[in-house]
């Protein structure tokens, strides 16, 4: 995901200083992991992170600049870099921390995550009922609730929606069950590595995912943050949010396009834009 982007002698330079901060291979990450291991979330989670940085470097070159931010789930430490709240070396070396200690929480092969199509929130709530081993973790869309709990709790959880009347039940490709009980050590340890940053107020509101409302103040953001970890990620809330604010043009900056995908049903009618290379960054820039 960053081999073009690391093209940029810029780009190059911050990825640089990140990796030396966090004490990783950040480099290789970007341009020549494979899938096996980028599916570690101590992997994923800098790699993804430092492709939204370094896309919103290249898009505030060009002068576009955000008036509001969101990120989902480890995207939320990008959005608040995006809104000045730390630099981008404190977000990697957070997102490390954070990766190994949610690898440590949940070994791989013992939880995951799937995406449930088709079934409102408050049904999937109901159906999941009494169960403490899967629970709702994402609250993507109307119509896009993603679960997450054990590797048991999962195939129990997908019988009882199929039976309530959804559509599919897609397994994910994560590691882990992310955004639930099951990351309680995971957050725990996590908080260490958020006092130790000395976080501003966010100059653009950066929405919550523990709340889909506006953080409110630095001194505020690391409980957010913690609990994040352990909560489920209100996705649809956060986009209402923006929507409230008056925003109307959507960047997603990423090596994908799936927030772009859930803003057809989120904010239908308004414009959204996957922007995850430098070559679609110059393309915006031009026709903006």
């Amino acid at each position: 995901m960053g081999v073009e982007l690391l093209q940029d002698s810029e780009v190059s330079e911050l990825c640089d200083e990140c990796a030396s901060a966090a004490g990783i291979d950040l480099p290789r990450l970007l341009t020549t992991a494979d899938d096996d291991e980028l599916r570690l979330t101590q992997n994923a989670q800098p790699a993804l992170c430092f492709a939204g940085l370094a896309l919103t470097l290249l898009l505030r070159r060009r002068g576009i600049q955000p008036v509001a931010a969101a990120g989902h789930s480890v995207g939320e430490y990008a959005a608040l870099a995006a809104a000045g709240s730390l630099t981008a070396a404190q977000v990697i070396k957070a997102v490390v921390e954070r990766g190994k200690a949610m690898a440590e929480a949940a070994p791989a092969g013992t939880s995951s995550m799937a995406a449930v199509l088709g079934l409102d929130a408050q049904a999937i709530e109901v159906a999941l009922a009494g169960m403490n081993d899967a629970w709702p973790a994402n609250y993507n869309t109307p119509t896009q609730t993603v679960i997450a709990g054990t590797t048991t709790g999962l195939e129990v959880a997908t019988q009882r929606l199929q039976l309530a009347g959804a559509k599919r039940v897609i397994p994910l490709n994560v590691s882990a069950a992310f955004h639930t009980p099951l990351m309680a050590p995971a957050a725990e340890r996590l908080r260490d590595a958020l006092d130790r940053i000395e976080w501003r107020a966010p100059r653009v509101p950066v929405m919550a995912n523990l709340t889909g409302r506006p953080h409110q103040g630095g001194d505020r953001i690391p409980h957010a943050m913690e609990m994040q970890l352990r909560s489920p990620v209100r996705w649809a809330a956060c986009v209402a949010s923006l929507v409230e604010l008056g925003c109307d043009t959507f960047l997603e900056v990423g090596p994908k396009r799936a927030l772009t995908g859930m803003m057809r049903e989120l904010a239908p009618g308004l414009t959204a834009v996957a922007v995850g290379t430098p070559t679609l960054v110059q393309e915006l820039a031009i026709t903006a």
